[in-house]
Formats: C-alpha cells, structure tokens, sequence
C-alpha cells in the first residue's frame, strides 16, 4: 500500500471540491460527478422520516473532516494468464485511466433505492479510491481475489465507490477489508454495486474493521442476471456507527442470491442494516440470512423488505435475522417486511429473534468441563457456524474468523485458527 496524507483541500465536501477533483479527469467523468453532485444537492440527506433511517440519527455524523483525496490503494494482484484473457483487476482512479471504455459503460448508470439514494449519489460525485473488477465472458477466475485497505490516522470524509463487472458465465470470488485506527471521528462513505451477467458466478465478501471513532455510512447495489448465482457476505466488526443499505434487483430469470451477514459488536456500537431483496423476474431465489453477537451496550437494528413484482412467477425468498444478546444493556430491532404482488410464488416467508443464551445451553456446555466464558465463546462460534459453513473460499474464511476473534475469543473452527 502506498502512503497516504490526509487532504487540506477540499476543506468541505461541496461544488467546488467535487469541480476541483475532477479538474484532470476526461470529459464524461467530469459530466458524471456533476450530475451526481446534483442529486445531492436536491436531497441532501436521508429524511429520519423514513423507516430505513429512524434508528440511525445523522446528527453526530463527523461531516467536516477534510475529504481523504489520496487514500491508500491496496495491492491488487491477478495472475498474468488472466489479465491476457481480458481481467481488470486494480483501483477506480487507475481503471479510468488505463480502462476507460469499461468504466465508462457501467460507472454511475444505475439508480439504487431512494432511502439510500442520497449516499450512493454522494459517493458517486466525490469518490477518490474504491475498486474496479471486470471479468469477460466465460473467463474462470480460480482462487479469491483481495482487496486489503488499511487506512490512516486523522479526521477525515472518505467516499470510495466499488465497480464490478461480470460479463456473461464469468466466475470469480472477491473479498475487500478496510480497517483504520482507534481514536478518530472518520467518516468512511463507501459503496458497491455489483453487476452480474447471465449465468455468471459471484463470491464477494466485505469486511469492516473500522476503528472504535468511525461511521460506517454506506450502500451496496447488487444486479443478478438470468440463472447467474450470486453470494454476498457483509462482516461487521469494527465502527462506532455502522448504516448500511443493501439493494439486490433480482432481474433476471432464473437467478439465485444469498445475502449473508456477520455482526459482532461491543462497548456502545449501532449497526444498523436495511435490505431490499427485489424480485423481479421470474423463477428466482433469494434468501437473506444476517447474525448477530451483541455485547455490553451494542445494539443491532434490521429492517428488511422482500419484495416479489408481478410478474415474478414461481420464485422463492427467505429472509432470516437472528440475535444473540450477550448482556442485559444489549439490545436488536429486527423487522422483516413482505411485499407480495403476485400469487404465483413457491415461497415467500422471513423469521426474527433476539436473545439471550439459553441457560440449558449454557449449562451444559459448562457441566462438559468449560468455564463460563469459554461457553459463551463456543456457543457464540457455533451460532454464528450457519453463515460461517457457507465461505467455501479458506482464505476468506480465515480472514472473517480472525476478524471475529477480536470480539468472541480464539478458538479452532472447521479446522481454522480463529
């Protein structure tokens, strides 16, 4: 990774800072970022009005650190066979000079959900990192890719925006981390969209180990093609503040999708996560399954929505929010929604709790010789062993347990060293 310094200019993210980072970029992405800058200006912010962010206040959001213009980029590394067949694997400012052509087709051109529009608009005028993967057509990615950013120290506003592209019956798995120090009031703004072709394979995992100060305000987009398959798995561990928003536009027919999720949270940490799982075409299956392990005076709030179009015919979906509460001051908000709009459905259901180990559990667990905290921790590890069995890339796995240790302990899982 390359050295970063914390920008003195643009003081304030408005006009003017997003005129002066386009200033040497080409003619349409100068275009875009004002186009998107526009969107912002007309609404400036999430209204707390709406359901998706009445649990989420934005007052002590840190908005006046300077914009982070030359983050850190994380080393991007694919096998030279690959990048013959057409692979683009690197950062978003790197692909815009060196790929312009493929940037430019899929850059800014998709709306996402209006209660996260405000963010993903800002994010999409103002980026200055993020990630860009483009595989072509049939082209087999063996192994995971990793995108790694450790951020640096400082109060600051920090918007990157990932692209991935995968063309028809491509296939590759893909984990970004970002992680910054203790201490300081950050303000990581990042987003994704994900655009998956027909018959096209994607494994894609984000991990958040922001410092104890961060907020945590971001938006992933997910576009799943006909009888394309697709796993997304957000990892929650670090951040004061985590709101994010997940929309999944389930287009084509005959498509699968699973949204995965891992919370581990402490001390006063709010994650608060909304969904949209939208059914659109028909035959298609999405299923949405999110844990989480609350601790002190943590608290996790889930707002889904499943909604199922007219003419998706014959589709099934599920969506599941389960939480463990490790202390009487911890608290969870899960609220599933079903909007059906079809009778022609083979499933449609959801399923919420929020909990304390049962006592039985516990006690056996200790009766096997354990003390009390190495009950709770295995216990833990087994609840969270549903979403956990479903990385089937270690590597991955081994960077989400380590990740995961920080909160619930160390302990041997599917033959992993957490």
């Amino acid at each position: 990774m390359t050295a970063s310094a914390v920008s003195a200019l643009p003081e304030s993210l408005d006009s003017n800072a997003v005129a002066r980072l386009s200033r040497d970029e080409p003619a349409w992405l100068r275009t875009l970022r004002s186009s998107w800058w526009r969107r912002v200006e007309a609404d400036p912010w999430p209204s707390s009005a709406a359901e998706e962010w009445r649990r989420t206040k934005l007052d002590d959001l840190p908005r006046d650190g300077a914009l982070l213009t030359d983050p850190p980029r994380a080393t991007y590394e694919v096998d030279s066979a690959l990048a013959e067949q057409g692979v683009v694997f690197t950062d978003l400012a790197s692909a815009v000079r060196e790929h312009p052509d493929l940037v430019q087709s899929h850059l800014g051109r998709r709306e996402t959900i209006i209660p996260q529009g405000s963010i993903w608009a800002r994010s999409l005028a103002a980026w200055t990192g993020g990630t860009f993967l483009y595989v072509p057509r049939g082209v087999e990615v063996d192994g995971p890719l990793m995108a790694r950013t450790e951020l640096p120290a400082g109060d600051y506003t920090y918007l990157p925006h990932t692209l991935v592209v995968l063309e028809p019956e491509a296939r590759v798995t893909l984990l970004e981390e970002i992680s910054s120090p203790d201490g300081a009031s950050t303000w990581f703004g990042g987003t994704a969209e994900l655009v998956v072709g027909p018959g096209a394979r994607l494994r894609y995992a984000n991990l958040q180990r922001l410092g104890d100060g961060a907020w945590r305000i971001g938006a992933q987009r997910t576009e799943v093609g006909q009888d394309a398959d697709v796993i997304t798995l957000n990892a929650e561990v670090g951040s004061l503040v985590s709101k994010m928003g997940l929309d999944l536009r389930m287009s084509g027919k005959g498509g699968t999708s699973k949204l995965l999720g891992l919370l581990a949270a402490g001390g006063k940490q709010m994650i608060d996560i909304n969904s949209c799982q939208d059914l659109l075409g028909s035959h298609t299956t999405s299923d949405l399954l999110y844990l989480s392990a609350l601790y002190d005076e943590a608290h996790a709030a889930f707002y889904g929505v499943t909604r199922v179009r007219p003419d998706a015919k014959q589709t099934s979906s599920y969506q599941e929010c389960r939480n463990l509460l490790l202390s009487p001051k911890a608290g969870a908000e899960p609220i599933p929604v079903l909007e059906i709009e079809t009778n022609d459905i083979l499933r449609c259901g959801h399923g919420a709790t929020a909990g304390a180990i049962d006592p039985v559990q516990r006690f056996y667990a200790q009766s096997r010789g354990l003390s009390a905290d190495e009950a709770e921790q295995m216990i833990v590890r087994g609840f969270f062993e549903r979403v956990v069995a479903q990385i089937d890339s270690e590597p991955i796995k081994a960077r989400i347990l380590d990740a995961l240790a920080s909160r619930i302990g160390y302990a041997e899982l599917d033959g992993i060293a957490a």
